[in-house]
């Protein structure tokens, strides 16, 4: 019977033995586990944050960018702003030139773009009591002096200018209207009034 009972004792140690190994081990590896995974969380954790950062970051430039893209739009709108109203105030300045300036303006202008001095003058409403057959007869004189026709005459034909004239061939128009003529002019004056307007 004492035999019986040392081999149950045996068996008993040797059970304990193992059950508290088998704790220990699921404890130590318990212990790795939890380890882990608080490092894989904390690594989760940094990833996280520096993503955040990074988005964050990326959101803050694309809010910049747009704001800087907003504010050159505006300070654009602006200087085409004061470009037009340079322009603007050009063709008023040459439309109330006094009469004796504008008449000299338009002399020399119609001297100079008269293909043969056998073209129509078409003109203004505003103008015809400024420019009329004996103006026109003192440009023919100089043109005559050039060796061109001098048979300018003015038109009856009506168009929406303002100021200046267009000079009419059988094949030909030359459009001085100031308006058109800012116009054409305008794509090779804007730089440099833009210059002008806003050099530093």
């Amino acid at each position: 019977m004492q035999g019986i009972a040392k081999i149950k004792e045996k068996i008993m140690e040797e059970a304990s033995e193992e059950k508290n190994r088998i704790i220990k081990e699921a404890e130590r590896e318990a212990s790795e586990i939890l380890k882990k995974a608080r490092e894989k969380a904390h690594e989760i954790e940094i990833e996280a944050k520096a993503r955040a950062q990074k988005m964050a970051a990326e959101e803050k430039r694309k809010i910049l960018s747009m704001a800087e893209l907003e504010e050159k739009k505006r300070f654009l709108e602006a200087k085409q702003a004061l470009i037009d109203e340079a322009f603007a105030q050009a063709e008023k300045k040459l439309c109330s030139l006094d009469v004796q300036r504008y008449l000299d303006l338009i002399r020399r202008m119609l001297i100079l773009t008269s293909v043969d001095g056998n073209e129509e003058v078409i003109i203004s409403e505003n103008d015809r009591t400024k420019i009329t057959p004996e103006f026109l007869s003192a440009v023919n004189e100089a043109l005559k002096k050039q060796g061109k026709a001098g048979n300018l005459r003015l038109s009856e034909e009506k168009r929406p200018i303002k100021s200046g004239f267009i000079l009419k061939s059988e094949t030909l128009e030359i459009n001085c209207a100031f308006d058109y003529l800012l116009k054409a002019q305008r794509q090779e004056l804007e730089t440099e009034v833009a210059r002008l307007l806003f050099e530093e």
